[in-house]
C-alpha cells in the first residue's frame, strides 16, 4: 500500500511539474510577444511622426513630408522637375524628379517669349543695344493687349521692352523688338537657335506666342532655361523675368504675371503663358540653396497652372532636400 502510495505521488509530481514547466514557457513567450508588439507600436508611432505634421491644432496640416514614391497628381498635359547642379562648374548633371508627357509637343503660350528675349540679348546686326530705342507700329500695336500695355507710338529703349515683354508678358513689346530686323527673319533666328540648342521638338512661328504652332515640350524647355541660366550672356532674362514689381521709366510700374513671386522663396527665373490652345502654361526655376543647385520645372495645358506649380514644388523641393 506504501509502495502504490509512493508510486503515485511520485507520477502526481511528475505530472505537476511538466504541467508547471509548460506554464512557464507559455507565459515567456506571452511576455516576448508582448515586448514584440510594443517596439511594432513603437516604431509605428516613430513612422507616424516623420509622416505627419508637428502642428495639427484646429485640423490643419502642414508641412506634411510625403514619401518619395508617392508622387502628385498633377493636372496637366506636360510636366517635368528636374535638380540641376549648374551652380558646381564641371559638374553638369541632371535628375529627373518628376515628369509627365514631357517629351510631347504642346502650344507653349508667353513661354515663347524666352527664345525672343534670347534673341534680343545675342543683339544680331547690332540691333538690340539697351539704350537704342524702339517704336509700337500699327502691326505691334494690334497684337493682343495686356492690362496694363505700351501703345501705337511708343518709344521706348530696348530695355524697357524686355523688361515689360518678360514680367508683363506683352505681345506688343515682343513684336516690337521683333520688327527692328523684321518679324520674319526674327522668327528665323529662334528656329536656328532652338536647333542649335537641340531642341528637337521646338518650332516657333512668332515672337510671342499667340500661335498654336508655337510648339515645345516641357524637357525641351528645361533644356531652354539651362541655357539661359549657364551663360552669363543671359543672366538678364532671369534678372528681369524674377522680379516681382518692376519700375520702367518713361512707361510706370509694371507688375509680374506669375503669382508665386513673393510667395514661393528663391525663385531665379519665370515665365508664364496662356492661350486658348496651350492652356496655362509656366516655367518655373528656384534656387535649391541645401544642395546648391537649381530645380527647373515646367508646367504645360494646366487649367490652373499656379496651382499644379505649387504641388510639383513641394513634392520637388520635399525630394531634394
Amino acid at each position: 500500500m506504501n509502495i502504490k502510495r509512493a508510486i503515485g505521488g511520485f507520477l502526481l509530481s511528475f505530472v505537476f511539474l511538466i504541467f508547471f514547466t509548460y506554464i512557464i514557457s507559455g507565459l515567456h513567450v506571452v511576455l516576448n510577444n508582448v515586448q514584440s508588439g510594443g517596439e511594432l507600436l513603437g516604431n509605428i508611432s516613430v513612422a507616424a511622426q516623420n509622416i505627419l505634421p508637428a502642428d495639427v491644432n484646429n485640423n490643419v496640416v502642414k508641412n506634411i513630408v510625403v514619401p518619395e514614391d508617392i508622387k502628385p497628381e498633377i493636372n496637366a498635359e506636360s510636366a517635368v522637375s528636374i535638380e540641376s547642379n549648374l551652380q558646381r562648374p564641371g559638374e553638369y548633371s541632371n535628375k529627373i524628379i518628376f515628369e509627365k508627357e514631357s517629351n510631347t509637343p504642346r502650344p507653349i503660350a508667353s513661354l515663347t517669349k524666352l527664345m525672343t528675349a534670347i534673341i534680343v540679348l545675342d543683339n544680331p546686326e547690332g540691333s538690340y543695344n539697351f539704350t537704342d530705342t524702339a517704336v509700337v507700329d500699327n502691326v505691334a500695336d494690334s497684337q493682343d493687349a495686356m492690362k496694363q500695355d505700351v501703345k501705337l507710338g511708343d518709344v521706348l529703349p530696348i530695355k524697357s521692352f524686355l523688361e515689360i515683354m518678360l514680367v508683363e508678358s506683352s505681345n506688343k513689346a515682343a513684336y516690337a523688338l521683333s520688327e527692328l530686323i523684321g518679324e520674319e527673319k526674327f522668327v528665323g533666328l529662334m528656329n536656328k537657335k532652338a536647333k542649335e540648342l537641340g531642341l528637337q521638338n521646338t518650332f516657333f512661328t512668332d515672337p510671342t506666342g499667340l500661335s498654336s504652332q508655337d510648339v515645345s515640350t516641357a524637357n525641351d524647355l528645361a533644356k531652354l532655361a539651362e541655357y539661359i541660366l549657364k551663360s552669363n550672356n543671359y543672366s538678364k532674362i532671369a534678372e528681369i523675368s524674377g522680379e516681382k514689381e518692376l519700375f520702367v521709366p518713361g512707361f510706370g510700374n509694371i507688375v509680374n504675371t506669375d503669382q508665386l513671386l513673393g510667395e514661393i522663396p528663391d525663385i531665379v527665373c519665370s515665365k508664364t503663358g496662356f492661350t486658348t490652345a496651350a492652356k496655362g502654361c509656366l516655367l518655373l526655376v528656384i534656387n535649391n540653396a541645401k544642395n546648391n543647385n537649381y530645380l527647373i520645372n515646367v508646367i504645360l495645358g494646366a487649367d490652373d497652372r499656379f496651382f499644379e506649380m505649387r504641388k510639383l514644388i513641394n513634392y520637388s523641393s520635399g525630394i531634394c532636400k
